[in-house]
């Protein structure tokens, strides 16, 4: 049955499942070809595998950690993730915040399209505006659907690409002619780098975490709905980027379609499979969480009719970047990812530690929140790196220290520490009357 509720919130008649659901949903989420990509990235930093895998483990529990926080908020505000930004920066905020999310969620459906349709060509060699259409058909129409379908074929995805997964690397495993590959552990530069990338990446999905736990019934223990989301979200990006990095010293191989083509060999086509799949995966959360994102920006429109139009500017969008501007795209996506780290520890301060757990609409500024999170943003711009396409320019602290981007940290915890001091001093004289609920 089609889900018509939108941005409402869910009542306890309408609460429903179990947080068992969200372990299926982001363990298939994230066995991706962007995730097995940052596998590569060890060795083309020069690390052991040894300290990539320390590095990957690191980064990953650290957006594993914030992706499950995100999750627990859901079942007790009944909303989707993005509206828990109301209590700490006001309506407008919130807003402000989903438009910025809509953006950032068709840019990554455009992006995932893109490389999932160049696989599924290379089996079929029909057109690629054609199997971009039908691509996006079956991704909308999983979409549109909604919340419950949602998690069913999630599940089944993940059970689908963890077999094939386990498939890719046995081959791999089998044909091993390397003795050791371990080296030794080296904490250095690259080492801090891969654990930035690692957990940037991941806790790229936190504006979505609550569109998928909401409507959970309220009473359902947040420390369960956070250890499935984490172990979800931990264990298939851990997998995946250790197989990856397996393939990329085995073979020496640096690009993760060359890595799975001299891996699997006369298999390709299950490496091209694989990504296909999960392109699906993560592209239906992409254009679902977008529709919510949408109306939270204030998008006057049903749910299942706004995602009829985001389906089809990301249709049109994806035919017109698939000759290559994507790469550039993708890239650019990254650095709008930025804004993400200081947002959502602004929000876990707020639930977790200073107890906002009803969300709150009648107010249209709070600049406790607001101030928050633009010193977080600014303090963290000396240590960033920023790369998109051809350009690149290190700010000054991310240059002494060889070039890695700590940013994300810095603005996470800048972002926290002066919204929970600001909210203390400032608490019931930071805002200004909205006349009606947001609803």
């Amino acid at each position: 049955m089609v889900e018509h509720i939108g941005i409402e919130h869910i009542e306890s008649d309408m609460k429903r499942g179990n947080s068992r659901s969200l372990f299926f949903l982001w363990f298939a989420a994230n066995l991706t070809i962007a995730d097995f990509a940052l596998g590569f990235i060890p060795i083309s930093f020069g690390m052991s595998f040894l300290s990539g895998m320390f590095s990957i483990i690191i980064g990953n529990v650290l957006g594993a950690l914030i992706v499950a926080f995100s999750a627990a908020m859901g079942p007790k505000t009944g909303y989707p993730q993005m509206m828990s930004t109301t209590n700490s920066m006001g309506t407008l905020g919130m807003r402000i915040f989903g438009l910025i999310n809509l953006s950032n969620t068709l840019g990554w459906f455009i992006v995932n399209n893109i490389i999932a349709v160049s696989a599924i060509f290379l089996i079929f060699h029909y057109p690629p505006w054609l199997l971009i259409m039908l691509y996006t058909i079956v991704i909308l129409i999983i979409s549109y659907v909604g919340h419950d379908f949602i998690h069913r074929v999630e599940k089944v995805l993940a059970f689908s690409l963890g077999i094939l997964f386990l498939a890719m690397l046995s081959f791999t495993i089998y044909h091993w002619n390397s003795n050791d590959i371990a080296g030794s552990l080296v904490v250095n530069t690259p080492f801090f780098g891969m654990i930035a990338f690692a957990y940037s990446y991941l806790m790229s999905w936190g504006p979505y975490a609550s569109d998928y736990s909401r409507y959970l019934p309220e009473n359902e223990k947040i420390r369960k709905v956070f250890l499935f989301t984490f172990l979800g979200s931990f264990l298939s990006t851990t997998f995946v980027e250790t197989a990856a990095m397996l393939i990329s010293y085995e073979f020496n191989s640096y690009a993760p379609m060359q890595g799975l083509q001299t891996s699997l060999g006369k298999y390709f086509i299950l490496g091209l499979v694989l990504i296909a799949l999960g392109g699906i995966s993560a592209n239906v959360l992409n254009l679902y969480s977008g529709s919510l994102s949408g109306l939270v920006g204030g998008i006057r429109m049903k749910r299942t009719n706004f995602i009829l139009i985001l389906a089809l500017i990301g249709f049109a969008f994806s035919i017109l970047f698939y000759n290559g501007f994507y790469g550039f795209f993708e890239s650019f996506l990254l650095v709008l990812d930025y804004w993400i780290s200081p947002w959502i520890s602004i929000l876990i301060v707020d639930f977790f530690i200073i107890g906002n757990k009803k969300l709150i609409f009648n107010r249209k500024i709070i600049f406790s929140g607001i101030v928050a999170y633009i010193l977080g943003l600014v303090i963290s711009i000396p240590f960033m790196n920023v790369s998109i396409g051809n350009f690149n320019y290190e700010f000054p602290i991310s240059k002494m220290l060889g070039g890695i981007d700590i940013s994300y940290f810095v603005s996470f915890i800048a972002a926290g520490i002066i919204y929970y001091l600001l909210n203390s001093r400032w608490r019931g004289t930071n805002t200004l009357s909205l006349n009606k609920d947001v609803n």
